[in-house]
Parts: C-alpha cells; structure tokens; sequence
C-alpha cells in the first residue's frame, strides 16, 4: 500500500493517473470489476469523472455509475 492519501476515484479530475488501492463495496460488485481488470494495484486514467466515471485500464475503459464509483478508492500515482 502507499503512503499517499486515499480518496474516491470521484474525487479526482480527468486525466489523472491514480493507483486503484480499495474496492469499498459488495463482494458480487468487486469480483465483477475484479474479472474486469479494475482491482487493487492497478494503474488508471480518469478518462472523465461528470454523471459517469470512466477509467482507463491499458486499452480498456471502464464506465462506472458515480455511486459505485464513490467506493472505489485510490491514490494519485508518485
């Protein structure tokens, strides 16, 4: 785990590069995102955060509903 803060993924603007750290939320709901690539220790780009939050995972993008994504917790890379 890393030294730097812990927020929301909502909290963080478009374009930035975080670390996924947590997956504060349902067991079914974190496996799914899991199978998907979106878990612990992965690197992300906030590729928009409005109504929707969409990440970017390698060549993938992830669209989350903002309640889920408010529970997705990471840190902003060094």
């Amino acid at each position: 785990m890393t030294d730097l803060p812990l927020a929301p993924v909502t909290t963080y603007r478009q374009g930035e590069m975080i670390h996924i750290q947590w997956l504060g939320m349902a067991g079914s709901d974190a496996e799914r995102l899991r199978e998907l690539g979106l878990r612990e220790g992965a690197c992300a780009c906030v590729m928009a955060n409005t109504d929707k939050c969409i990440l970017g995972i390698g060549t993938c993008r992830i669209a989350l509903r903002r309640e889920l994504a408010q529970n997705l917790f990471a840190s902003p890379t060094e």
